[in-house]
Order: C-alpha cells, then sequence, then structure tokens
C-alpha cells in the first residue's frame, strides 16, 4: 500500500514537473516571439529630383549594439519590410550606383520597438556620375580683323551638385597641326599616346579655396580681361572680358627669362588677376594664333612638371625644333580636341583615350576671324532628372560639343 502510494506520489510529482516546463518553455518561446519587431523603409525621391525609378535600390540596417546587419532590395514602391528583427536601434543606408547617377539615402537612431512595424522615410539623392569640373567652351576663332585673336578665353563649369575649388589647375593647349591643307599629324612624331603634348601651359594661382566654382556655374580665363566693345563701330560683335576670372599675361614673367613678351597680343588689366605661366615655348600666346582651332585640357592640381618632361618634336624633312611639355594622360580631367575641319580625324592631337572624338568650329575649315566657338552641349535628361544644368561629358567631342555662332562666356548660369 505504501509503495503504490509512493509511487502515486512520484508519478504526481513527475507530471507536475513536465507541466511546469512545458509552461516555461511556452513562456520562453512568447518571449522570444515578444522581443521582435519588424521595419518598414520607405524611400523618397529629394524634391528636385524626377525620373529616377526607386525600385530594386539596395537597402541595409545595422543595429546599432551588436552592428548586425540585414539587406533587403526594394519593390516597385521603393519600399522594404524587415520582418521579425531584434528590436533595438539601427542605422538605415539605401544606395544604388548606374551608369549614370550614384543614389544614396541614409536614416539614423531608427527605433524597432516589441512587435511593432517602425517606419523609416528616407530621403534619397542623386549625384550624376559625370560630376566635377570639365571644360564648358573655347574660344580662339577671333571676332574680326580689328579685335583679331585677343579676346580668346577658355571656360571651367562645375558639372557637379557641391562647390569645386580650381586652385592649381593648369590650363594647357596642345601643340599639333589641325588639318589645313599641307599639315602633318602631330601622331606621326610623337607617338607615345600616353602623354599630350603642350606648347603654352599656365596654372590657376590659389591656396586651395581661392577660386571656388559653384554647382552649375563657371570660371573663364581670357587671354586679355579687356573690353573690346569700347570704341568698336559693331560692338554687338565684340566681348566685354572684363568680367574673367583670370587673364593670361605672360610678359613679365617672359622678361624675367631675358625672353620677349609679345604686348601686341597681350594687355594686363591689374583688375583681373593672372594666371601662373608654367611653360611657353617661342613667346606664344595662350592659345596658338597661328591657328584657331585650339584643343586644350585641364590638368589635376596635383600634377607637377620638371625639364625632363621636355621633348623635341621635328616634322619630316623640317629643320625646326620645338621643344614641348608632355602631360601624362592620367592627369589630364578634361580634354577637348578641336580641329581645323570635318575630314580632320588623322590629325587628332588628344589620345582616344580623353577624347574618343573631335569637334570643329566650321564644317569646311575657314574659321579665323569668325566669331564661332565652340561649346559643350546641355544634358537635357540629366539636367531634368537632377533640377539643375547639367552638361553632356562621353569623353567623346564630337557627341559633346557644338559650333555656335558667338560665344557664350557664363552661358547656362542662370
Amino acid at each position: 500500500m505504501k509503495e503504490t502510494i509512493l509511487k502515486r506520489v512520484g508519478l504526481t510529482k513527475l507530471l507536475a514537473i513536465f507541466l511546469l516546463t512545458t509552461v516555461v518553455m511556452s513562456c520562453s518561446d512568447d518571449d522570444s516571439v515578444a522581443n521582435l519587431g519588424n521595419l518598414q523603409v520607405q524611400l523618397e525621391l529629394a524634391s528636385e529630383l524626377n525620373d529616377i525609378s526607386l525600385e530594386g535600390i539596395d537597402v541595409s540596417i545595422t543595429n546599432t549594439v551588436d552592428n548586425a546587419t540585414l539587406s533587403l532590395t526594394t519593390d516597385a514602391n521603393g519600399s522594404a519590410l524587415f520582418d521579425n528583427i531584434a528590436i533595438g536601434t539601427y542605422a538605415v543606408i539605401a544606395s544604388n550606383v548606374t551608369d549614370d547617377y550614384t543614389l544614396s539615402g541614409t536614416a539614423n537612431n531608427v527605433s524597432v520597438t516589441i512587435q511593432e512595424t517602425a517606419v523609416a522615410n528616407v530621403e534619397v539623392n542623386a549625384v550624376n556620375s559625370n560630376g566635377g569640373l570639365v571644360i564648358k567652351e573655347v574660344y580662339s576663332a577671333g571676332s574680326g580683323y580689328i579685335t583679331l585673336f585677343k579676346d580668346s578665353f577658355v571656360e571651367i563649369f562645375n558639372n557637379s551638385s557641391e562647390t569645386l575649388y580650381a586652385d592649381g589647375m593648369y590650363i594647357a593647349n596642345i601643340f599639333g597641326d589641325t588639318g589645313m591643307s599641307g599639315d602633318t599629324a602631330l601622331s606621326s612624331v610623337l607617338t607615345d599616346s600616353d602623354y599630350v603634348y603642350t606648347d603654352v601651359m599656365s596654372q590657376i594661382p590659389g591656396t586651395g579655396e581661392d577660386y571656388a566654382v559653384l554647382p552649375g556655374k563657371s570660371i573663364v580665363i581670357a587671354l586679355n580681361a579687356v573690353n573690346y566693345k569700347e570704341g568698336s563701330f559693331t560692338p554687338d560683335t565684340q566681348l566685354d572680358n572684363t568680367d574673367a576670372t583670370l587673364e593670361h599675361y605672360s610678359i613679365d614673367w617672359l622678361e624675367a627669362q631675358g625672353r620677349l613678351g609679345n604686348s601686341f597680343f597681350e594687355l594686363d588689366n591689374p583688375a583681373v588677376p593672372n594666371m601662373t605661366n608654367i611653360y611657353m615655348f617661342d613667346e606664344t600666346n595662350f592659345f596658338r594664333l597661328i591657328t584657331s582651332s585650339a584643343s586644350v585640357v585641364l590638368v589635376s592640381n596635383e600634377a607637377s612638371f620638371s625639364d625632363s618632361d621636355i621633348v623635341d618634336y621635328t616634322e619630316t624633312g623640317s629643320t625646326s625644333t620645338y621643344k614641348l611639355m608632355k602631360i601624362s594622360v592620367d592627369e589630364v580631367i578634361d580634354a577637348v580636341d578641336i580641329l581645323d575641319n570635318s575630314g580632320a580625324s588623322e590629325f587628332k592631337r588628344i589620345p582616344s583615350a580623353l577624347d574618343a572624338g573631335f569637334t570643329y568650329v566650321n564644317a569646311d575649315g575657314a574659321i579665323s576671324y569668325t566669331g564661332l566657338s565652340s561649346r559643350r552641349k546641355i544634358d537635357e535628361v540629366a539636367s531634368d532628372r537632377f533640377g539643375r544644368t547639367i552638361l553632356i561629358d562621353t569623353n567623346n567631342s564630337t557627341v559633346d560639343f557644338e559650333a555656335i555662332d558667338f560665344p557664350d562666356k557664363y552661358g547656362y548660369n542662370n
């Protein structure tokens, strides 16, 4: 009898322990579920953007305690749901890179609570992939027999969404015949396509933040910062270059070396800062005035040059040797190859790695004193997408540039 009672008591205890364990395990499962929540990430385009899909954007969330990261891609509505994730605080990052733009957005300190769905609205902005400083216009054809080529200028445009600084960058005229009758192709003499070759190079002065270029704005470097409208019988056909950011003036620099400047072509405006002269062969001016097709490169401010970079150029059968400064293509930020006419492709002066094509201001040549200018086109799609002026930059001047009837200095700066 005793044994039976004891057995019954033991059985009862076992049953109680089983029931208690089951309850504890059930409570543990409930707690585990209770400690989870959901996070709904909803992407929204910045107000100035248009025509950008929010589908397929990479979204990652990172727990700020243990740095655990989860990733999803957005649906057609720009939404991504992270369900049953640990409660806590999260950092959210959305990103996507295409050939046309880089899109990104973040949200910090997003709180996920127990059994709730938190919503993180993330504004995403985009930066055009071609952003940076680009050559917007090169004008060197001259506007008439009185002004000649003295009113030449090159314009640098900020194609990005942030302020950039031009301090220390170099502007170089690329040497070589342009495709007129009897010309010699530069590449037939200097065959190394890892370089471009200049006979005139100057540098933008400044200590780092003196020459700011705002998004969609320009700086202009003129040969002469002179108002050529004054005293002209046809002022509408002349330029006022006194609004130039900088001017190219070399006479003092040349005379300090015991060389002669050309005061007929170069005039110093004390009100406009001068470029820093770096290299000049044969007392030529900012653009080669014997031709009005001026190919130009914009060079990184990290580049440096010395006498070891000077090479000889002698055409076959000629007794004249030019000494040119070579510039590595790796140091070139932007380039435009402007030749004499539409059939001058074999006379390209800039390697295809920098400019796959070339441009011209008159298909048949004969461009001196025409007032024609080479200007980069507007990228209408990107401009609409980003809500600001963006210029085409495919590294192909045939596509990117157009000839216009009269210079458009500071054009697009609306």
